[in-house]
């Protein structure tokens, strides 16, 4: 996992069956120091909002923040919100 900070939201105006109604919010992730130039495209299941501290998880764990204890079903994805960060830490 890694912490970003959400910098606003990509658009698409053909997705994938499995992307379709989930939006796609670009982060920039950060280091100790703050953001850094690094920026990924997640999935955003939480309604995260620009500016917010959020945590991201990648590959198979991105995959269970998305399908939620559903089997067999095929999720297109290597990133997604899995937290929004209410404090510092």
């Amino acid at each position: 996992m890694n912490r970003g900070i959400v910098m606003g939201e990509v658009w698409a105006t053909r997705k994938a069956q499995s992307l379709e109604g989930r939006k796609l919010a670009l982060v920039a992730l950060c280091d100790t120091h703050g953001p850094t130039s690094e920026v990924v495209v997640a999935i955003d299941t939480l309604d995260a909002r620009v500016g917010d501290a959020v945590l991201i998880s990648y590959g198979s764990g991105a995959r269970n923040v998305l399908s939620a204890g559903q089997d067999n079903q095929l999720i297109l994805a290597d990133a997604a919100i899995s937290e929004i960060i209410d404090g510092r830490a």
